[in-house]
């Protein structure tokens, strides 16, 4: 674990002692200098909060997605072609541990002789929790590092699944004793992006579920029900967007400045990467209006998804319409924004399609060649022919772009959100009628009946649905235990797909079968630890079978 601590003590030290950091907390000015302790003592309530936005940043940088390698994406990537360091996508082990090594020094070495001091030492309880929710839901026995580490203690051996997940929730019951809670419904902008007692509630609750105690889980999501401080965004579609910032779904989210001058928006992550290719095809209202056309996405939906949302009778429905389109859809995305309810909007497509449709194209027609740039390049790769409409960056949304790459959004990226909330307290309630309440309400926001009655399979499709891209369905799956039978049936990475537009203006898709798939093997249900901490560490043993 040395390095763990060898790199955070260095970038703690760059970050606190001037380099550029981003700040999550609202323009908090980062602290001058690091001493030491004494400093830690000593530290004013400015001082203490530059040390939490500091853990902000880190949390932010952790937002991956395991997605990629599911049954619902069309890019899937098979398993046995992703080597030990590079399985775990963005979800870092090093980044986590930095987490845990920062909270620790707040929580044994900040004063809490205040209020402000009180509310940051209770925020790092809720980051260490989370770092090791994380953890352990991913690596299964990652080492338990519940102090700051003296010199000889630098080699820790793995721990045990019930020791790391009693450090969770004692971290998240200390956090729900210091958090502040909103004010209610409509009360977090006040507080900005900085998480409350029941962000801490409902992770608590969640890891909870994960560990298998499911009455324990039950009793921590109730109270942030039971709070009546939350509830669903009516439209599907303003997720991800600036319509769904500081919005009562949100239990915590990484925040945007709303001004032009901060156009990299790191907090979000909402960027040019989530864009389609735009060398390919044109996103109806979005980055094109600002005349850069960027993108390289190949995080597509997958065919399979889409026929899972459609054998529900989510076709045409509020979720559906936010999570995914088929070719027609998108490219009637563009006869949309043109009606004249959309004029004067920044995703006013009217006069594009105009000037086709003068060209002597139907409207259809001119749509068509629209969403596909007049057939320049008409394919896609890994794309089984539908497109991506969640965490969709809009050109209302936009910062100002100086160039092709310089393509971000103003919106919020929330990393919790209430629907979370429900669908977990009805699995932990399953078959109840508070239960069955807390699904329907999730289920009618989609534009679905509600059910009379529910099993588990009904959350996990539920599930499914409602959190395709947000990096769930991974860790669903394997808690669960049916990854091996869902993705083995899906034949993830066995094939690859190419989406064709042709000019009779029909859309085929072309696949191509993978020569090295091999399929499902278990060790795929733990991450591997990176072979570098593996060298650097020998009490640390290896997940079965990397």
């Amino acid at each position: 674990m040395k390095k763990y601590i060898g790199i955070l003590s260095a970038a703690l030290a760059l970050c606190l002692g001037g380099a550029s950091c981003t700040s999550i907390l609202d323009d908090e000015e980062q602290l001058g200098a690091l001493g030491s302790q004494k400093f830690y003592a000593n530290a004013t309530d400015d001082q203490a909060v530059a040390l939490i936005s500091s853990v902000y940043t880190s949390a932010w940088r952790t937002r991956g997605s395991m997605d990629d390698y599911t049954d619902d994406r069309a890019s899937s990537t098979a398993y046995e072609d992703v080597n030990q360091d590079g399985f775990s996508g963005d979800l870092s082990l090093t980044t986590l541990y930095q987490i845990n090594y920062k909270c620790n020094l707040i929580i044994e070495n900040l004063a809490s002789d205040t209020a402000e001091k009180r509310r940051v030492i209770a925020e790092a309880y809720f980051f260490r929790g989370w770092a090791f929710y994380q953890l352990t839901r991913a690596w299964g026995t990652p080492p338990l590092v519940d102090h700051v580490l003296a010199s000889d203690e630098l080699t820790p051996v793995n721990g045990t699944a019930p020791e790391l997940w009693a450090y969770v929730q004692d971290s998240f019951d200390k956090a729900v004793e210091g958090l502040p809670s909103k004010s209610g419904l409509g009360g977090q902008h006040a507080l900005g992006a900085r998480v409350t007692r029941e962000t801490a509630l409902a992770f608590k609750g969640k890891a909870y579920l994960y560990a298998g105690d499911k009455a324990s889980a039950a009793a921590a999501l109730k109270q942030v029900i039971d709070s009546g401080k939350y509830k669903l965004l009516d439209d599907f579609s303003d997720l991800y967007t600036v319509k769904g910032d500081w919005s009562d779904e949100y239990l915590w989210e990484f925040n945007a400045k709303d001004d032009n001058d901060d156009k990299r928006a790191t907090e979000a992550k909402i960027t040019y990467s989530n864009n389609w290719r735009g060398e390919n095809v044109m996103m109806p209202g979005g980055d094109h209006l600002a005349g850069f056309p960027e993108g390289h996405s190949n995080s597509w939906p997958s065919a399979n998804f889409y026929r899972f949302l459609a054998e529900r009778g989510e076709v045409g429905k509020n979720r559906q319409k936010g999570t995914v389109w088929t070719p027609e859809e998108a490219a009637g995305m563009f006869i949309t924004l043109s009606g004249d309810e959309y004029k004067g909007s920044p995703n006013y497509e009217g006069d594009y399609l105009a000037a086709k449709m003068a060209e002597g194209y139907t409207e259809d027609q001119a749509a068509f060649r629209l969403l596909w740039k007049d057939f320049v390049n008409p394919n896609v790769t890994n794309c089984e022919g539908y497109f991506g409409a969640k965490v969709y960056m809009w050109h209302s949304d936009m910062y100002t772009a100086m160039g092709n790459t310089d393509v971000f959004s103003k919106a919020n990226y929330p990393v919790m959100r209430y629907s979370d909330v429900l669908l977990l307290y009805a699995e932990a309630t399953l078959d109840t009628q508070a239960g069955l309440s807390a699904l329907n309400t999730v289920r009618n926001r989609a534009g679905l009946p509600s059910l009379a009655k529910y099993t588990l399979k009904d959350i996990q499709d539920e599930r499914r649905a409602e959190f395709f891209g947000e990096g769930e369905r991974w860790f669903d799956c394997v808690r669960w235990g049916i990854a091996k039978e869902v993705f083995t049936a899906a034949k993830v990475g066995a094939t690859t797909s190419t989406t064709i537009a042709n000019r009779d203006y029909t859309v085929s898709v072309s696949t191509t079968d993978q020569p090295n798939y091999r399929g499902w093997d278990d060790k795929y249900l733990l991450f591997p630890y990176p072979t570098s901490e593996l060298s650097q560490n020998p009490n640390l043993k290896q997940n079965p079978g990397w």
